[in-house]
């Protein structure tokens, strides 16, 4: 039987999964090339130094020789600016030198982004299966190798928490979930857990990054609109590892 262990890092925004005597570091939505102000340029090649130098850092105190990024590493979405180009370079070459193994699960804003990754970035179109985990950015359904997990990981929805005037509104949490995915796949009932990471850039901040209604449906999820009916337990949990909020 295959041996897998997932730690949660609640206060990094980042997931260590533990595969075949192989520690794989995980983090989502760095979005590079992001700024609060396009006429700032020096911010966003600031912050990829320091998001390259802070995956680098963590990863060495977690023994994790490996990287798995959810997607959404650039911030334009269709295009690739001029910009994006010395930035990639500049962040998976810093990333080169410590990792042996890079896995890029292509996010929405990560557009024709794979005619300029390195040829040791390995870019994945929709979904990663790691043993029994499947790893997806989330703007897509998955695909039908998630019938071979029992858990699912995914990135895209940014959370936030947010509750009538409470003080901790506009942190950045972790979503826990157990559901069916018998509406993606019919016929299909196994239950599922499915871990929502924050975003590991901390510095963004989008209008559309979802508050969610009891049923923690979502917009711009199609798996949580799809399986918003069969969603067992929700639990959303801030970076200190504090239950917020459980439905």
């Amino acid at each position: 039987m295959v041996s897998r262990r997932i730690a949660i890092l609640y206060d990094k925004a980042a997931l260590v999964i533990n595969s075949q005597n192989k520690n794989f570091f995980c983090v989502t939505d760095l979005h590079l090339g992001y700024t609060p102000s396009p006429s700032i340029s020096l911010h966003s090649r600031r912050l990829t130094v320091e998001l390259a130098d802070k995956i680098v850092e963590l990863s060495k105190k977690v023994d994790a020789e490996n990287l798995i990024l959810l997607g959404d590493v650039k911030h334009t979405i269709a295009r690739i600016l001029y910009s994006d180009r010395s930035l990639i370079d500049s962040f998976f070459a810093t990333l080169r030198l410590f990792f042996k193994e890079i896995y890029l699960v292509l996010g929405n804003h990560d557009g024709s982004i794979s005619r300029i990754l390195p040829t040791y970035v390995k870019a994945i179109n929709r979904g990663f299966l790691l043993d029994r985990t499947y790893l997806i950015h989330g703007h897509t359904l998955p695909g039908p190798e998630v019938l071979k997990s029992n858990l699912i990981v995914m990135g895209h929805l940014h959370p936030l928490f947010y509750k009538e005037h409470s003080p901790l509104n506009g942190q950045r949490v972790w979503i826990l979930m157990t559901l069916s995915l018998s509406k993606v796949f019919p016929g299909k009932d196994m239950i599922y857990r499915l871990i929502v990471m924050p975003s590991f850039n901390s510095e963004i901040s989008f209008s559309q990054s979802p508050t969610y209604s009891p049923n923690l449906s979502s917009r711009i999820s199609p798996l949580l609109n799809r399986c918003k009916e069969d969603v067992l337990e929700t639990k959303l949990i801030s970076f200190d590892g504090t239950i917020l909020a459980q439905v």
